[in-house]
């Protein structure tokens, strides 16, 4: 019998960090690190937090850690931050012109637009379920503004692996972490 994860990922920002301009990646993790650690463990250490990678937006890298026993969902060598959320608009169904778009210019008018049309489409169809999860959608990308990412006020270490604005304020393009993290629930 395997343990239950739950994998997050959390949307950062470089600003919500002490920082300097010129930092590396590796510097960029260990802050990550620095504050996720804290920030999810607790006295009994239930869950453990085990972080599986971070990608920066602005340097263009990627850590991912290795690890025997978890698989990572986003974070894998190699793969961008544009790449994952890219992933995310095509599995919402979301042209990738728009997608880019967004990712580019913080702006979500596109998006939210045709996100609104097939919302529409799927209630006339009676495909409430298709309906609700594109509507779940729609408020993180209208906060984060970007795609395929949810709000803060649902997160819990425990439902759906899911990705989830972790940041402070929206800070826009360019400076924007994703960090992959799984809690891990045992057996």
């Amino acid at each position: 019998m395997g343990n239950d994860r739950r994998y997050k990922g959390l949307l950062l920002d470089e600003a919500d960090f002490a920082l300097p301009r010129d930092c590396d990646m590796e510097a960029l993790a260990q802050a990550v690190e620095g504050y996720l650690v804290p920030e999810f463990s607790d006295e009994f250490d239930h869950p453990s937090l085990e972080i599986i990678g971070v990608v920066s937006e602005g340097l263009g890298q990627t850590t991912a850690c290795s690890s025997d026993h978890v698989r990572p969902t986003w974070v894998k060598p190699d793969i961008e931050f544009r790449d994952i959320f890219l992933g995310k608009a095509a599995w919402l169904g979301i042209p990738e012109p728009l997608a880019i778009t967004t990712l580019e210019t913080g702006r979500t008018d596109g998006i939210e637009a045709h996100l609104e049309d097939r919302i529409r489409a799927h209630v006339e169809d009676r495909d409430y379920d298709g309906a609700q999860k594109l509507m779940e959608h729609l408020s993180g990308l209208r906060s984060s503004g970007i795609p395929g990412v949810k709000g803060p006020g649902g997160f819990d270490t425990r439902g759906d692996d899911e990705i989830v604005d972790f940041r402070v304020n929206n800070y826009g393009p360019g400076r924007r972490i994703f960090a992959e993290i799984v809690f891990n629930w045992g057996q």
